[in-house]
C-alpha cells in the first residue's frame, strides 16, 4: 500500500503534519524524506524527538512493504535483544545521520525473503569493504565531518549594488525570484534616470541593451550583463553561500570517495567522475565558510585586502620618519652667506632675498624626505602607479612642518582601493558561482550517498569486528548455527566458547525436531543460547549477518522471547504471563524461546502448562521452539507427544572443584542438575561425619539417575 498523505500514517495527526510540511517545504518532501528513512532530517524538526521519528519510519515501512516491526517482535524482551543488537551497530557509524539511520533496518517476514536476500546481496560486499578499508583513518576521519547538507543562512541584502533593467518582464523575472531580496532593482526608462538613482551605488549592473555604447560619468562603476542576467552574475554571494555553509561535508564527501575509490573496486557516486570531482574541490578550497574567497586564490585580492588593512600603519609611520628625517637634516645642515648676500640683507630687499634663500634650503630637503615617505608607501603597500596618483595627493606641495597629510586625500586613497577590491572580488566570486551552481544537485546527491555508504559501512565493520557470516536462508523453519557465540558476552572478561546447536534442522543424532526443551546446570549457558538464537533469527531476517561460524535459518513471521521470571508470580501476574502465552496459538511461522517458565508457580503446574504450550507448538508445522526448564522429566510425563530433551552438560569438576561445562548442547540428552553436582563439589572438598552426610544425599541422586 503507497502512501499517499502524513495523516495516513498512525501517529501523525494534523499538528505533526503541518509541523513536517512546514520544515519540508510541501507534503511531498516530507513524504519523500520518511520514505528515505532520514531519521537525521526528521528529528531536527521542532518537537519531533529521533525516537519518534523511528516510529514513523516504521509505520512507513508497514504501510508501504508490509512488515511491520511490532509484528515480528512479539514480546519485550525480544525487543530488548533488537534494540542492544543495533545499539551496537550504531557504535560502528561515523556519522549522526548513520546512527539514527541503522535504527530503522527490521526483521523482515518470510513472505519477504527476496527482501532479506537482497540486503545480504549488498551487504556482502560491504563486509569485504570493511576489511580493506576498516582501518583507514583517513577514511575515519573523512566521514566523521560529512552530514546532510543545510540551507545557508539568508544573505544580507547589498546596499552598494543594484540592478538596472530597461524592460518590465526582467524586471517581474527578477522580483519573481526574489532578487530584490539581495539587491534593490530598478525598471529605468531614460539615461539621465539611471545616472540619477545610480549615484548611491558603488557598482550599477545593467541588464538589457538599451544603455549599451551610452557615455556613463567616469566616477560611475557599470557591469553589464551576460545574457538576461543570472543569479551567479547578479548575487553570486547567494549562490556561493549553499558551498560554503556545507564546505566541511562536501570536502569530507570528497575525500571519502577518493579514498574509497583509491582502494577498493567500489565507484560510488559514479555520476562524478575524476574530472569534476578535481573541479568541484578546486572550486570549494576556494571559499571559506563564510562565502569570502579564501588567502591564496587571487594574490590581487590579497594584495588589496593587505592595503586595506595597512595603510593606517604604514601611513602614520612614513608620516613619522619623515618629519624626523626633515627634523633631523635641518638640525644637520648649516647655510654659508657670501659677503654680498650678507651686505644684500641690508637693502630694499633684505629681508624677503634671504627667505627665499633658506627657503631653497628648506624645501630642497622637504621634497627629498615626501619623496622617501611616498617610496616607503610605495614599498611597505606594494602599490601600483595609478594607487600612487592618490599618494601624490595626500602630501602637500607647501612646506609644511610638522608634516601633515591630507586626509581626504587618505580617504579617496582608501575609496579608490576598496572599489577595485569589490569589483576584483565580485568578478572572481561571480567565476565561482557560475562553476559551482552546476554541481548544487551533485554535492546534494554525492553527500547523500556517501552517508549512506557510511551506513552500510558500518554494519561491514561490525560484522568485521564481531566475526560475523551470512546465514544461508530457506523456507522451512528451523535454526542450525555452528561455531556461535552471543555478542552481547564479547566484552566480558571470559572468553566466549563458540558454540553449535540446531533445531528444526536435521544435523548428526537428530531427526529435525522442531520443539525442544533445553536442560543443564545453572550458569550453564542455557539463557546464553537463548540468546544467540535470538540475535541469529533476528539479524538472519534483517538481512544482516550473524554471529556464527556458519547457519542457516528458515524464515518465520514472529520472534517471541521470554525471558525468565524474578520469582513465583501474584494470581493477576500470572494470568497476565498465561494470556501472554496465548499468542503461540496463531498459525504463522515462529520462533519460541522460553528461559525457565516454571518459575511463575510451583513445579507440578509449571510442568502441565509448559506442556500444553508444547503441544501446541508441536501442531504447528511452522513452529520451532525452544524451553529451557530444569523439569525436563516432568513435562516429558505430562505431554502426549514426544519431545527432544538436549543438556548443557556439566562433565564434573576440575582441580579447584569449579563446574566443567561444554556449553554445546548435547542432544536427546538430560543434563546433570546444579544441586547433584554442588553435592558432588561438596562431597569431595569435606571429611568425617560430614563427607559421610554428603555421600548419602549424592547416592540419592545417583540412585534417581
Amino acid at each position: 500500500m503507497h502512501v499517499n498523505g502524513l495523516i495516513e500514517l498512525p501517529g501523525i495527526g494534523e499538528k505533526i503534519s503541518n509541523k513536517l510540511i512546514d520544515h519540508f517545504g510541501s507534503e511531498r518532501a516530507a513524504l519523500e524524506v520518511l520514505r528515505r528513512h532520514d531519521v537525521a532530517s526528521l528529528s531536527a524538526v521542532p518537537g519531533i524527538s529521533e525516537k519518534y521519528a523511528v516510529s514513523l519510519i516504521h509505520e512507513v515501512i508497514a504501510q508501504e512493504e508490509g512488515a511491520s516491526i511490532e509484528d515480528f517482535l512479539q514480546t519485550p524482551e525480544a525487543f530488548n535483544v533488537y534494540d542492544k543488537i543495533v545499539g551496537l551497530m550504531r557504535s560502528y557509524a561515523h556519522t549522526s545521520y548513520s546512527r539514527a539511520k541503522l535504527s530503522t533496518y527490521i526483521p523482515y517476514p518470510s513472505n519477504k525473503a527476496d527482501r532479506i536476500r537482497a540486503i545480504q546481496a549488498e551487504l556482502k560486499g560491504y563486509i569485504e569493504l570493511a576489511k580493506k578499508l576498516g582501518n583507514d583513518v583517513e577514511l575515519s576521519a573523512a566521514l566523521k565531518k560529512a552530514r546532510y547538507l543545510k540551507e545557508p543562512s539568508k544573505v544580507a541584502k547589498s546596499r552598494d549594488r543594484a540592478i538596472f533593467t530597461d524592460n518590465k518582464k526582467d524586471y517581474d523575472r527578477l522580483l519573481g525570484e526574489h532578487i530584490d531580496r539581495y539587491l534593490d532593482v530598478y525598471c529605468i526608462e531614460n539615461m539621465g534616470e539611471l545616472v540619477d538613482v545610480a549615484k548611491g551605488y558603488s557598482q550599477s549592473l545593467i541588464l538589457g541593451s538599451k544603455f549599451a555604447g551610452a557615455d556613463f560619468p567616469e566616477d560611475m562603476n557599470v557591469d553589464f550583463s551576460e545574457g538576461a542576467g543570472e543569479a551567479w552574475w547578479l548575487v553570486p554571494e547567494v549562490v556561493i553561500s549553499f558551498f560554503a555553509a556545507n564546505k566541511e561535508p562536501i570536502e569530507a564527501s570528497l575525500e571519502a570517495i577518493r579514498i574509497i575509490r583509491s582502494k577498493s573496486d567500489l565507484n560510488i557516486c559514479n555520476y562524478l567522475d575524476d574530472a569534476k570531482m578535481l573541479e568541484l574541490s578546486q572550486e570549494m578550497g576556494r571559499i571559506t565558510p563564510e562565502g569570502e574567497l579564501e588567502l591564496g586564490v587571487d594574490p590581487e585580492i590579497d594584495r588589496l585586502k593587505s592595503v586595506l588593512m595597512r595603510y593606517n600603519e604604514v601611513l602614520k609611520a612614513a608620516l613619522k620618519k619623515a618629519n624626523a628625517d626633515l627634523h633631523d637634516r635641518m638640525e644637520n645642515n648649516t647655510v654659508t652667506l657670501k659677503g654680498s648676500q650678507l651686505l644684500g640683507m641690508f637693502g630694499e630687499k633684505g629681508e624677503a632675498g634671504l627667505k627665499g634663500m633658506l627657503e631653497k634650503e628648506v624645501a630642497k630637503a622637504y621634497v627629498e624626505v615626501v619623496g622617501e615617505a611616498k617610496s616607503f608607501i610605495k614599498e611597505q603597500l606594494a602599490l601600483k602607479p595609478f594607487e600612487m596618483q592618490h599618494v601624490d595627493l595626500m602630501f602637500n606641495d607647501d612646506i609644511v612642518y610638522p608634516i601633515e597629510l591630507n586626509y581626504r586625500a587618505v580617504d579617496g586613497f582608501k575609496n579608490a582601493v576598496n572599489r577595485q577590491l569589490v569589483k576584483r572580488s565580485l568578478d572572481i566570486k561571480r567565476n565561482s558561482a557560475k562553476r559551482l551552481s552546476k554541481f548544487e544537485a551533485v554535492c546534494k546527491d554525492m553527500v547523500r550517498d556517501t552517508l549512506e555508504f557510511d551506513t552500510y559501512f558500518a554494519i561491514g565493520l561490525f560484522a568485521l569486528d564481531y566475526d560475523l557470516r551470512l546465514p544461508a536462508v530457506n523456507g522451512h523453519a528451523g535454526i542450525r548455527v555452528t561455531d556461535g557465540y552471543n555478542i552481547f558476552l564479547r566484552d566480558h572478561a571470559q572468553k566466549v566458547e563458540p558454540v553449535s546447536y540446531a533445531v528444526g534442522i536435521k544435523v548428526k543424532d537428530t531427526k529435525g525436531e522442531r520443539v525442544v526443551i533445553l536442560s543443564g546446570v545453572n550458569s550453564g549457558g542455557k539463557t546464553t543460547m537463548l540468546d544467540l538464537l535470538a540475535q541469529v533469527v533476528i539479524l538472519g531476517q534483517m538481512g544482516f549477518p550473524v554471529p556464527a561460524g556458519s547457519a542457516e535459518i528458515g524464515l518465520v513471521d514472529e520472534l517471541l522471547y521470554f525471558s525468565k521470571s524474578k520469582g513465583t508470580l501474584t494470581a493477576g501476574a500470572f494470568e497476565t504471563t498465561i494470556k501472554g502465552f496465548s499468542r503461540v496459538v496463531s498459525k504463522n511461522s515462529k520462533v519460541v524461546l522460553v528461559d525457565e517458565l516454571e518459575s511463575i508457580t510451583e513445579p507440578g503446574a509449571s510442568a502441565k502448562i509448559i506442556a500444553g504450550i508444547l503441544e501446541t507448538l508441536y501442531d504447528n508445522d511452522c513452529s520451532v521452539a525452544v524451553f529451557v526448564s530444569h523439569l525436563a522429566e516432568q513435562i516429558r510425563e505430562n505431554t502426549k507427544y514426544s519431545i527432544r530433551v538436549d543438556g548443557i552438560e556439566a562433565k564434573g569438576l576440575d582441580a579447584n572443584l569449579n563446574l566443567i561445562v561444554d556449553r554445546t548442547p548435547r542432544y536427546n540428552y538430560l543434563a546433570k542438575s546444579t544441586p547433584e553436582l554442588i553435592v558432588e563439589r561438596l562431597t569431595r572438598s569435606s571429611d568425617g561425619d560430614k563427607k559421610e552426610f554428603y555421600q548419602k544425599l549424592l547416592a540419592k541422586f545417583k540412585s534417581k539417575n
